[in-house]
């Protein structure tokens, strides 16, 4: 019997690093598939993707993946939490995945379990002294740390807990203890540069080094590198800064990010093909819903993951028609994280509601599997998934309303509203008209 195993994405971009987490998820587990869940054009960290999704989708498909699935951006946008039980109901449900794999800081999946029970299942100790922590002052996450040392776990066990790819991985195993998932969970060490650091190996003081075939250069650093081609603003300077508003065209040949990428993908860089998209490129149409929600008399605090307090400071700062990045800036505070206020802000331009997520958690999270593409070696997965999924899997966009109803219906419905407004963004910035999600055709490799 053939098996798959699952991995759950943002690949903004893909690089090397997720290449190799592919490839010794097939060596551990043995799998014959690997199926990726993908997010949308906008991801967790409250930001549009540096790529469109097929662009993204394509690139998962030639380094290593065999068929991937989009998380809806509701999820895909949303806290850790709502991101990994998005992300885990959809590979739950397909009745075809065994195994769910996830990078980790630690390697190893006791000291993450130790932790993720505890939250998953919150007992009495917990919540009183979480409750306790947070009257006295203590961010949430402190607090949290506080009640959990309370449950008895170490010193050591909560610093390892917070390391971003740890903290996720603990989501994702609180998701399938919840879910009742029979899912297995395998963490694959991560290698390379941290999750928040930009550095590019290789590059030293003193010019260029060879780096490790090992050392891999994180996402945000790569993201960065990239944006580098696509910040000019000065429409003086846009002749000496051409990548500002056309396609980047990247020869990765003597490149820094040679080694970084994988060679199958290289020609998307020198293709012409890629439209990457800044953060602060949300910056006008942010600002025109958040005047639309004051004309309307509509409370910020409808908008999903944004508290009284931050409602307030953003009706304070409501008229001040700054970039979406400075803007973040100004509402930060101790309490508030530049990521959390990024998401807040996002559900606002993106029109995700309180009580739609509370829609979407109660029918189950993920109702549905879009694919976004696959590999025609892949088919025997697809008639397994198709004989196993309790959940309709859409691979024509006009057969959704045929399949879907109820709170699937507007969640698919809120899906292609977020990837038609970043289709605006690709347009306005770059004078293309890319294909709308009811004419966009699936990757096929």
């Amino acid at each position: 019997m053939k098996q798959t195993a699952g991995i759950i994405a943002e690949y903004n971009p893909f690089h090397c690093g997720h290449q190799y987490q592919i490839e010794e998820t097939r060596r551990r587990t043995g799998a014959d598939y690997i199926v990726v869940v993908l997010s949308g054009n906008f991801v967790q960290r409250g930001e549009p993707a540096i790529f469109e999704k097929s662009q993204r989708a394509r690139m998962a498909l030639l380094g290593g993946a065999d068929l991937v699935l989009e998380l809806p951006a509701p999820f895909a946008v949303g806290s850790a939490e709502d991101f990994a039980s998005g992300a885990v109901s959809l590979l739950n449900q397909l009745g075809a995945v065994r195994y769910l794999s996830f990078g980790s800081e630690c390697g190893q999946l006791s000291d993450l379990t130790q932790i993720a029970q505890i939250l998953a299942k919150e007992p009495p100790l917990f919540q009183n002294t979480l409750r306790e922590q947070l009257r006295s002052g203590l961010t949430y996450p402190q607090a949290r740390s506080a009640a959990l040392a309370a449950c008895g776990v170490s010193q050591k066990v909560l610093q390892a807990g917070n390391e971003p790819n740890n903290l996720l991985g603990i989501e994702y195993l609180k998701a399938m203890d919840r879910q009742k998932s029979s899912l297995e969970p395998v963490t694959i060490l991560r290698k390379g540069k941290g999750y928040h650091d930009c550095q590019i190996p290789g590059l030293t003081e003193q010019g260029r080094e060879p780096a490790s075939a090992s050392v891999f250069a994180s996402a945000s650093g790569i993201r960065k590198k990239l944006l580098a081609y696509d910040a000019c603003d000065d429409p003086e300077k846009r002749e000496a800064c051409p990548a500002a508003s056309k396609p980047l065209s990247i020869d990765l040949a003597g490149h820094l990010l040679e080694e970084q990428i994988p060679s199958a993908i290289h020609p998307l860089y020198h293709s012409g093909q890629l439209h990457p998209i800044h953060p602060d490129d949300l910056s006008l149409i942010l600002n025109y819903r958040i005047l639309s929600c004051i004309q309307e008399g509509l409370s910020f605090q409808e908008f999903s993951d944004i508290s009284p307090e931050l409602a307030g400071r953003l009706t304070e700062q409501a008229y001040s028609m700054d970039s979406f990045s400075n803007r973040i800036t100004a509402l930060k505070t101790r309490q508030y994280t530049y990521t959390r206020i990024s998401r807040s802000l996002l559900h606002i331009l993106l029109n995700i509601r309180q009580e739609d997520m509370a829609g979407y958690r109660q029918n189950g999270y993920c109702s549905y599997a879009r694919i976004l593409g696959f590999r025609r070696s892949a088919a025997p997965l697809f008639s397994s998934i198709k004989e196993n999924s309790s959940i309709p899997l859409i691979s024509k966009a006009a057969d959704a309303r045929r399949l879907l109803t109820g709170n699937s219906w507007k969640l698919w419905n809120q899906d292609i509203y977020c990837s038609h407004i970043y289709h605006t963004l690709v347009q306005a910035k770059y004078g293309i008209l890319l294909p709308n999600e009811y004419s966009r055709p699936i990757v096929i490799i």
